[in-house]
């Protein structure tokens, strides 16, 4: 690991506790959030929308991987959203860039595509699959907000004291979420969860997309260890969608026609790859998914 000092923001939580594991023992990690974690590791407890705390938090550490945010649309209101998830990042980015932080591993998501979650406000992808020259038309306030942080992070980057990698994962499928995969796999069309005991509905968009939190985690490790970029960008997902269709026929179905094609032997080929070209990841990045839902026979076993 070339860098030694690094904080988790948001280490306390559900993606946070993995990207902490993860890290153990590569480097001295510390976290950040609104109470201190189980994991026994130093902790500064404080808000992204205090610039204080982020200040004293940043401070003497060679990289940050920025987790902490309103993690979906269902977590908070639109207001809210934007203080934490785009105010915040502007904190944590200037005091990084202040401290000499070399460089901060940004998780945004797929939402910025605008295909993923908002019933009547979903706009479908202009093509397939999905790269990062797609334009982002997201329409509700959870996407727009991280919209706004890669470009923050990109306007960082190009000056040239901080590196920028974003992270953008899909839909991630903690183990808590197993029992609302199930379910949703039994009635799709009848579907509205939670309804099995998770924390929430079992996501990922129209097309059911996902990637485990061990994979996840270990992406922005990944990040972390990659040779200079000053920016990037890349999508996170498993090599497969949970749907019980085909991609292309599900598309099909949820919105009445396709988009052009760009790459047909990919659908050829897997008939449930994601909405989202991952060969920039695998490329640059180094990183393919190990795990998936369907290879621990999470929708096999629901009938």
């Amino acid at each position: 690991m070339q860098f030694k000092n690094v904080l988790v923001t948001g280490a306390g939580g559900l993606l946070g506790q993995h990207v902490v594991r993860e890290l153990d023992g590569r480097c001295a990690v510390e976290g950040f959030d609104l109470k201190a974690g189980e994991a026994k590791i130093d902790w500064h407890v404080g808000n992204l929308t205090d610039a204080e705390s982020v200040a004293k938090a940043v401070k003497g550490k060679d990289a940050i991987v920025q987790i902490a945010a309103i993690p979906n649309i269902w977590s908070g209101t639109g207001e809210l959203t934007m203080q934490v998830n785009v105010v915040g990042l502007y904190n944590l980015l200037s005091a990084a860039e202040e401290a000499g932080v070399k460089r901060v591993v940004i998780c945004s998501s797929d939402s910025v595509v605008g295909y993923t979650v908002g019933e009547g406000a979903m706009l479908p992808p202009q093509y397939l699959p999905v790269d990062l020259d797609h334009p982002l038309n997201a329409t509700d306030p959870y996407g727009l907000s991280k919209i706004m942080g890669e470009e923050m992070g990109r306007s960082f980057a190009l000056r040239g004291k901080l590196e920028v990698i974003v992270m953008r994962p899909v839909f991630v499928a903690y183990p808590e979420m197993h029992g609302e995969i199930r379910v949703r796999s039994q009635s799709p069309a009848t579907y509205k969860g939670p309804m099995a005991g998770g924390p929430s509905s079992a996501g990922g968009g129209p097309c059911w997309h996902h990637i485990d939190p061990r994979d996840a985690a270990r992406a922005f490790r990944m990040g972390l260890e990659m040779t200079y970029r000053g920016f990037d960008q890349f999508f996170l997902s498993a090599n497969v969608t949970l749907s019980p269709e085909p991609t292309l026929d599900r598309l099909q179905k949820v919105v009445g026609h396709l988009p052009e094609i760009r790459d047909p032997a990919l659908y050829e080929n897997n008939p449930f790859a994601p909405l989202y070209d991952l060969s920039h990841t695998r490329e640059v990045l180094g990183f393919d998914a190990e795990y998936d839902a369907r290879a621990v026979s999470l929708l096999q076993d629901a009938g």
